[in-house]
């Protein structure tokens, strides 16, 4: 049994540690194949992703790694990506050279005066801002933006993964709606029928619970259960800012995809992504 990770962080974004603590970390772990996917550079002046001048630098830092351990761990090189429409998407060229991408909404529509987006997974506070000032107050079309964006970039600049497809509950808190509202639950589903036809891969991520943010991972049960229907491949990660964090609520979340029905997880290998069997206790060796 083993376990994969294709989603973390490193010191390159927001991430603790230098990558190779990251590797170290997995190897100790059980994990057989694992990729980093840095916050991809962009024009907005945000803290939390790699700077355009140090862009070359984590490419040769990550490719330096693949051939350091080379006997012990497959590494693969990635990014997360923004879809903010005339900013930054997963279809740029410059990001062609990656073996893989994981393509992500984490910011709304932009103020129309003062130029600033809402920001989906920031503080509270600004989640909170953002619906009041942008949407005038209307959760319905705040959320309805979030979901639009996916379906956009799906279409449109459509990523090899899809990341946390539900992070808008987070901020949330069941405070603004609840996800077995009727609009909210339409609104999921539209868009997994974009996704089911984009040919994605939808992460099943697992930050939001072991750090304590949402009860279920990303995407919540029902979700899971829908894509389940469509048959949407589905893949396996932690969305690790710390080395410690790479296989974090795993176990817990193989076996929930198990009780849906889940027989199979995606990983990435040199003839690209492939499913495997799982349990509760990893991936199944083949």
């Amino acid at each position: 049994m083993f376990w994969t990770n294709y989603h973390q962080h490193c010191y390159f974004c927001d991430g603790t540690d230098e990558p190779s603590l990251y590797v170290e970390s997995a190897i100790e772990k059980g994990v057989k194949s694992f990729g980093f996917s840095s916050h991809a550079p962009m024009s907005l002046p945000v803290p939390w992703a790699v700077k355009a001048e140090r862009f070359n630098e984590y490419l040769q830092t990550i490719t330096g790694l693949k051939e350091r351990y080379k006997n012990q761990l497959p590494i693969y090189v990635g990014l997360e990506i923004d879809y903010i429409p005339g900013i930054t998407s997963p279809a740029r060229e410059d990001f062609k050279v990656l073996d893989y991408n994981i393509g992500s909404v984490h910011y709304g529509h932009k103020h129309p005066d003062e130029g600033w987006y809402w920001e989906i997974d920031g503080t509270q506070q600004a989640y909170d801002r953002g619906i009041a000032e942008i949407y005038g107050g209307d959760v319905k079309k705040a959320v309805g933006s979030y979901f639009a964006l996916q379906q956009e970039m799906l279409t449109l600049a459509p990523p090899q993964v899809l990341g946390h497809m539900d992070k808008v509950k987070m901020n949330n808190q069941n405070r603004h709606f609840t996800e077995d509202e009727s609009w909210y639950k339409q609104l999921v589903f539209d868009t997994l029928e974009v996704a089911a036809a984009s040919g994605v891969i939808i992460e099943v991520n697992t930050r939001g619970v072991y750090k304590k943010k949402t009860q279920y991972p990303y995407p919540s049960p029902f979700v899971l259960q829908r894509i389940k229907e469509l048959n949407i491949p589905i893949v396996l990660n932690s969305d690790a800012h710390h080395p410690r964090e790479i296989t974090a609520y795993f176990t817990e979340a193989a076996q929930m995809l198990q009780e849906l029905g889940f027989k199979e997880l995606q990983i990435l290998t040199p003839q690209g992504w492939q499913p495997r069997p799982f349990t509760a206790e990893g991936i199944i060796e083949q």
